[in-house]
Order: structure tokens, then sequence, then C-alpha cells
């Protein structure tokens, strides 16, 4: 009886994986468009951020955007398309490949609601990013292990951050305006961190460690969840 058991139980977990490949298959190879990406940034996040926006280089396409977001924008972008069209196979169409027939935010990219994509597109799939640059649970408090094991309130300095990257994709189909899947990948700083300019390294410049806690990392670890999250069909 047990043998029998645990031969359901292979068969079963073997089934639940050939379920999570099928899903991501169905996006192999298709032409996927986006239609919206929106960046949020906690206010009081924002306001340390703007402290080293000399870092940041002045968009060229428009003095009217806020360089911080567009950087961080494109970087994202860069990093989250390069993982659906290798690790899921996706061919992402250039943001600008519907010309006239899409409108566009600030930033460039297509601002579109699923309803007028339908209509204008010709696209397979169609997807939405938001991509959120919040405190981990408070600007201003966390919580910390301390020797008795027991997790503790800690108030934060002011140049001390806790932050969580939270990358959400929304796809859609060309069948209608209902979406096929709801994907979320989040990612959190290991331990407190003192903020200076070296949490931009990646973003900023090309300077990038993989075992660094910076927000290039942070965004990029975000999207491999997203991407364990496209699979699963979250």
């Amino acid at each position: 009886m047990k043998r029998i058991t645990a031969i359901m139980v292979v068969f079963l977990l073997a089934a639940l994986g050939l379920a999570d490949q099928a899903q991501a298959q169905r996006y192999r190879k298709k032409e996927i468009s986006l239609i919206s990406f929106k960046l949020y940034v906690d206010p009081d996040y924002r306001a340390k951020l703007e402290s080293y926006s000399n870092l940041f280089p002045e968009p060229q396409a428009s003095s009217k955007v806020n360089k911080i977001d567009n950087l961080i924008l494109y970087t994202s972008w860069d990093i989250i398309k390069r993982r659906l069209e290798g690790e899921v196979g996706m061919i992402i169409l250039p943001i600008d490949a519907y010309g006239d027939k899409f409108s566009y935010d600030m930033y460039g990219f297509p601002d579109i609601s699923i309803n007028k994509a339908l209509s204008k597109g010709r696209s397979k799939y169609y997807i939405k990013l938001d991509l959120e640059l919040v405190p981990e649970h408070s600007a201003k408090y966390t919580t910390q292990n301390h020797v008795d094991s027991a997790r503790k309130i800690v108030q934060l300095k002011e140049d001390e951050i806790k932050p969580k990257v939270v990358a959400k994709l929304t796809i859609y189909s060309d069948k209608g305006v209902i979406p096929v899947a709801n994907c979320v990948g989040e990612a959190t700083t290991k331990s407190i961190i003192t903020l200076s300019s070296s949490f931009f390294d990646g973003v900023v410049n090309s300077s990038i460690n993989p075992s660094a806690e910076t927000l290039y990392n942070l965004i990029d670890k975000a999207s491999q969840q997203l991407i364990i999250s496209v699979y699963e069909n979250k």
C-alpha cells in the first residue's frame, strides 16, 4: 500500500512539473507586446533617492521626465525583457513596434489599455509591468533577529534602508481583456544597509557585483522570482 502511495506521489509531482512547463511553453516563440510599464517608489524612499540624483544622467528624450525613474525603468526593462526572452522564450516586440497606433508615456513606454491594444495590435499576447521599490516593512522601522532568536522591531537611522523590489507581470492573450496570468517576483535585501552611491552600482554605471546588496541586484533577483511565477502561472 505504501509503495502504491509513493508511486502516486511521484506521478503527481511529475504531472505538476509538466503542467508548469506547459504554462510557460504556451508563450514560447509567440510575439508579445508591452502595453504598460509603471514604477512606484515609496515617498520616503524617493526623498532618499533624490539626494543621489547627481549620479543619474539627464535623459536625452525629454527634460521633463524624472531622470532617476527613467534609468530605473530602462534598466529594469532590459533585465526583465532579457529573462522573458531567454528563459521563457517570448518574442518581445520593440516598445515602439506599433508606432502611432499605440499611445506612450513620457518615458517612451507604451501606455495603452488592453481593450485598445486588442483592437490596434496583432500580437499573440500583451503584457503589463508594474515595478515597486518599497521598504520591507516601513521606511523608519524594520524587524531584526536578536541573540535570543526573537525578532524585534528596530528603528532605522536616517541613512539606513531595508528595501524590497516587487515586479508584477500581467499577461493577456489576444482572446480578451481577462488576464491569463498574474505573476509576481519579489526580492529584499538580507540586511539593513546604509544608503550610499554604491547602492546604485549597475544602474548608473557598469559596475555589477553579484554579491553586493544593490538596487540592480534586487531588480535582477525579483526578475528571477518573476520567471518562476510565470512557470507556476500565479
